[in-house]
């Protein structure tokens, strides 16, 4: 509840800093970008000139002459029409960078509701243009990782989680990118050692496992005629959500916390039990993380060669060893965890699983084996056909 009121107080105030800070940023960007950001101390001079205007009372007596020379100055004044074109939204990306890594909510109500305002109107425009008979629609949630966008069909099914953003404008203009990349790429279907199906779009977006490839297959498909045939539903997190969001990145643990001596002492003297297992598939890398038994407890994404797997690898152990774990429920009931990497690195995403405690009980058995597995690569003959 603390954590709820010090939201609704901040983000007051920072609704009205951001309000000065855009009026105050007006007249930098009607400028190029590249003088505004590349050296702000010798932009501060060229306003000097003003003051030394001001320091010349004797001009005072000389009105009537002055006042013909104050037209010139007019079309500076006639400069601040072009600043409309800078409206809050556009301005939302310099307000997050001068003020650094800062909470989600830093962009206004009124941010908000122009960014939705438009997005809105473009797929709506989208889809009276493409005629489309089945319209899907993409929905919104605040996860303890961040914002994520669902594009969803007709029917309900669940086509597209995608990844994670700070921000709800992000996960917008996220959907235009998403869009962009599902008509100009193409869908690699991809199955691993468990023929498990899924399928891969320009080595960034990533479905869901299905157990067949006609379902991966299909369920491609839908995402390709979806995409540019959906609705954008507005959203609003609600307290439960923000509580969450905002206690995950209160609490998070540090590397600095950690005795990394020890943790190397502990590996060196554990009885072996578990591994990473890396994986090739055709020119790609993936590895995954089995405990003594076989139960997958992570699955990775793929790599380009099998030393940046390994670098996959350190940084999982080393994220679990920091500990920021957290049980994450999506919007349609499925509970996974997260595991916050290091830095600003993407977080590290679990299996799906039916329930709260069994999601728990994996958290500890990653906690136990990433100290007790061996770092394995799979031969060949362990590779499966695909089907």
């Amino acid at each position: 509840m603390a954590i709820w009121n010090l939201f609704q107080k901040n983000k007051g105030k920072d609704e009205a800093e951001a309000k000065k800070a855009a009026a105050a940023s007006k007249p930098a960007e009607g400028k190029p970008a590249v003088n505004a950001g590349a050296k702000p101390a010798p932009a501060a001079k060229p306003a000097q000139p003003k003051a030394a205007s001001a320091k010349a009372p004797a001009a005072r007596p000389a009105t009537p002459a002055k006042a013909g020379a104050a037209r010139p100055q007019q079309p500076k004044a006639a400069a601040k029409p072009a600043a409309p074109k800078a409206v809050k939204l556009s301005s939302e990306p310099a307000r997050q960078a001068a003020r650094g890594s800062y909470p989600f909510y830093v962009a206004t109500e009124e941010d908000i509701r122009m960014a939705f305002d438009a997005a809105i109107a473009e797929a709506e425009a989208e889809i009276e243009k493409n005629g489309a008979k089945a319209v899907g629609k993409y929905e919104f949630n605040l996860e303890v990782d961040g914002y994520h966008f669902y594009l969803i069909a007709n029917n309900g099914q669940v086509l597209f989680d995608s990844p994670s953003f700070t921000t709800l404008i992000g996960a917008l203009n996220g959907i235009k990118t998403f869009k962009k990349t599902v008509a100009n790429g193409e869908f690699d279907i991809k199955v691993d050692k468990y023929k498990r199906y899924r399928f891969i779009l320009a080595n960034k977006y990533y479905g869901e496992n299905y157990t067949t490839r006609e379902q991966c297959q299909k369920c491609a498909e839908s995402v390709r005629n979806f995409a540019d045939n959906a609705h954008i539903i507005r959203y609003t997190p609600d307290k439960d959500a923000v509580i969450a969001f905002e206690t995950a990145r209160l609490t998070k643990n540090t590397a600095d916390n950690v005795d990394w001596n020890a943790i190397a002492r502990a590996e060196a003297t554990a009885q072996k039990k578990g591994k990473f297992e890396i994986c090739q598939e055709k020119n790609e890398f993936c590895f995954y993380l089995l405990a003594s038994n076989g139960q997958i407890l992570y699955s990775s994404r793929y790599y380009s060669s099998e030393n940046a797997c390994r670098k996959g690898i350190d940084s999982f152990k080393r994220a679990a060893y920091v500990g920021n774990f957290f049980v994450d429920r999506d919007k349609f009931g499925n509970y996974r965890y997260v595991l916050k990497n290091i830095g600003s690195a993407p977080s590290f995403i679990g299996e799906s699983y039916d329930n709260k405690p069994q999601c728990e009980k994996i958290i500890e058995s990653v906690k136990n084996f990433i100290v007790t597995a061996t770092i394995e690569k799979e031969s060949d003959e362990e590779t499966p056909a695909e089907e």
